[in-house]
């Protein structure tokens, strides 16, 4: 059975799945054996795609899907795929997965997956379901919009909560919402939303430097000059402290704010020989 490509936002592990599937189905079927049903001049040509090795045109992308018995629709959503996967600036990568997005919101994987395909479409979920967790949230729809920083309008704070609510993230015991133990993790096949969604709170970071006072935030940069053993083992103390901040918020009571905590180590030169 073929995979379900709205499920994914790599093209390559999409492939691999679809490859697999044809192996379960036939029992023996080789990459020599694809590349001639594809109409493939080189049997490694497959290989070479997923590896990263080879660029996969519109032209292969086409005869690939019709030996996967792809549909016409689905052919379109995978030229989308490569089209993201091999995008070469952020610019166009955001650009690529907003089209997506549109495109996988009219097909059924949103209808019955409705969280995983727009909670990571819009941060504002996120920050709702924190407000309610933290005020005694009753309706005061008023009083949830005001909490958030910045503030958002009410109308679309009403259609938020209405979303979590048939999503099951929250419920409403007694005229009380409240959260629940339900969470919202995108598979390995969707990391795509999450980058997207973790680009949106870098937006949302640096705008802070403008709006709030310096005594309200903390945003800092340091350029490090580094060797490749510190580097490692700055990663580390990173992945660390991300560790110890959770284990500090799961036995934190009573919490009264939400802060957003957002931390970037990238590159800025090659490594030196």
């Amino acid at each position: 059975m073929t995979p379900d490509i709205y499920q994914f936002d790599d093209f390559r592990a999409f492939l691999k799945e679809c490859f697999e599937a044809k192996v379960r189905a036939q029992g023996k079927y080789s990459q020599r054996q694809f590349a001639r049903e594809a109409g493939f001049s080189n049997p490694g040509y497959y290989n070479d795609v997923l590896k990263g090795f080879k660029p996969l045109s519109e032209n292969a992308v086409e005869k690939m899907a019709r030996v996967f018995g792809l549909k016409p629709n689905e052919t379109e959503f995978l030229k989308l795929l490569t089209a993201y996967g091999q995008a070469r600036t952020g610019e166009a990568k955001n650009r690529i997965y907003k089209q997506i997005l549109s495109r996988r919101n009219r097909s059924r994987f949103t209808r019955l997956n409705p969280a995983l395909s727009r909670y990571y479409q819009d941060h504002r979920y996120a920050l709702v379901r924190g407000a309610i967790e933290i005020l005694d949230f009753r309706g005061n729809y008023d009083e949830l919009a005001a909490f958030l920083e910045p503030p958002v309008p009410v109308a679309v704070v009403k259609s938020l909560v209405r979303d979590l609510c048939e999503w099951g993230l929250v419920e409403q015991v007694e005229g009380r919402y409240r959260t629940t133990r339900s969470i919202v993790e995108p598979p390995a096949s969707l990391m795509g939303a999450s980058r997207a969604m973790n680009s949106e709170w870098l937006t949302l970071a640096r705008e802070a430097l403008n709006r709030l006072p310096r005594e309200k935030r903390h945003v800092s940069t340091m350029i490090l000059n580094i060797s490749e053993s510190l580097h490692a083992e700055i990663q580390e103390m990173i992945d660390q402290f991300r560790e110890d901040i959770f284990r500090k918020v799961e036995t934190d009571s009573g919490p009264t704010r939400i802060q957003q905590l957002t931390m970037a180590y990238v590159p800025r030169s090659r490594g030196r020989e």
